[in-house]
């Protein structure tokens, strides 16, 4: 009886043991360290929507994404840990609010429209409502749990942050994340529109403008680096365009030279792009200068050609075509501070 008792024990032990080795040996390369969770409630949403509200993020779904989180310290690059995040995206947060535009602003589509978020201490972080809603963009979230990626053979255990922050699995580096989130404020940019829009959007130059000045470029040089990108062209309302080959000139090295602006200090900017029938979009300056996917938006020089030069703006993440500029006559760089 003893013995039957003992080896009941045992074949339970080991098939205990079995079931935990199973557990923890998964082919996931993201699930085998301490899961750290936050107890996250609401964040408020208002500014240019139908009426603010405050979001229940515990009804909200559940995204995840990996993070390699690196620094800007003291005037260098400083790897700060690897991570696998699980939260609620902006894309869900923002859903709960409807769009209204501010009194005088009569342009249609949402690319001129931007969000900026802020926690109790007042730092900032601003993203276009394009990098949220035209491409697929589930990876900036607020996070509700994180657990470090730790190195297999090396002895480092990547610390876990204290408070809950919002991420951005796309940037290169860490300037958006904001830690404890409280408020997102939506807005818009415009100008008075013009009263006739104008037969000929031919722009011979691109006027680059920033609160230290203004400088003006027709031909781009060497210092500027040229990428060649294909893809299938998608707009949201009329639907397949063409497959587009083009080669052109990289927006971010182009803001570079004219506009002064590097990827640790664009945290808190976002450019317009806009064209001489009033056509404009807005992009977080982070979104072109900070990206991790090498993902360039492109300036195609058309030269003189009439139906769409001189530079068109292309916009190669998204998957709606509906933030390509064309005839680009003027960039505007914008600090929310």
């Amino acid at each position: 009886m003893k013995w039957s008792f003992f080896l009941v024990l045992l074949a339970v032990s080991l098939s205990t043991l079995s079931a935990q080795d199973l557990a923890q040996n998964t082919s996931s390369l993201f699930d085998d360290s301490e899961v750290k969770t936050y107890n996250l409630q609401n964040i408020l949403v208002q500014g240019e929507v139908q009426a603010p509200v405050t979001v229940d993020l515990s009804r909200l779904p559940l995204r995840s994404v990996p993070i390699k989180e690196l620094a800007f310290e003291n005037g260098k690059r400083v790897f700060k840990g690897a991570y696998f995040v699980s939260g609620y995206s902006l894309y869900d947060v923002l859903n709960s609010a409807m769009i209204k535009k501010a009194p005088g602003n009569t342009f249609k589509p949402a690319v001129d429209m931007y969000a900026v978020i802020e926690n109790a201490k007042g730092e900032k972080s601003v993203f276009s409502w394009g990098e949220i809603y035209y491409k697929n963009s589930f990876d900036i979230l607020i996070t509700k749990s994180i657990q470090a990626i730790n190195p297999a053979r090396a002895k480092i255990v990547w610390p876990l942050p204290a408070e809950p922050r919002l991420i951005c699995g796309s940037d290169l580096l860490n300037i958006r994340y904001l830690s404890n989130p409280t408020k997102i404020t939506v807005k818009s940019y415009f100008e008075a529109d013009a009263a006739e829009k104008p037969k000929d959007l031919y722009a011979p130059e691109v006027k680059v403008a920033t609160k230290a000045g203004s400088a003006s470029f027709k031909d781009l040089g060497p210092t500027v680096q040229t990428r060649t990108y294909e893809s299938v062209l998608y707009g949201h309302g009329m639907g397949f365009k063409e497959v587009l080959n083009v080669t052109g000139f990289r927006l971010k090295d182009v803001l570079a030279e004219y506009a002064k602006l590097a990827p640790e200090n664009s945290g808190t900017s976002f450019i317009v792009a806009s064209a001489k029938d009033g056509y404009r979009v807005v992009f977080s300056a982070s979104e072109i200068m900070n990206r991790n996917d090498n993902h360039d938006y492109l300036l195609n020089d058309l030269k003189d050609a009439p139906n769409g030069g001189r530079y068109t703006l292309v916009v190669t993440p998204d998957y709606f075509a509906d933030r390509d500029v064309r005839s680009v006559e003027k960039i505007v760089l914008v600090d929310i501070r």
